[in-house]
């Protein structure tokens, strides 16, 4: 649909960017973020469905 940054598609409203990289470098360096995080939406965002399910995978281990 789009361009593809960070591994997830930009799209034409999806989830705000820098709060879903913030979100995985979390992750990446071992910090539990806690409770399934909400995203704004925004313009040119990543693909909602992507990162809900990328989310999804990484949460159940």
């Amino acid at each position: 649909m789009g361009d593809e940054v960070e591994g997830f598609e930009l799209t034409r409203r999806g989830y705000d960017r820098v709060q879903v990289d913030e979100y995985f470098a979390r992750l990446a360096g071992g910090t539990d973020p806690g409770a399934p995080p909400r995203f704004d939406i925004v313009r040119r965002g990543y693909d909602r469905d992507q990162v809900d399910s990328r989310i999804a995978q990484l949460r159940a281990g």
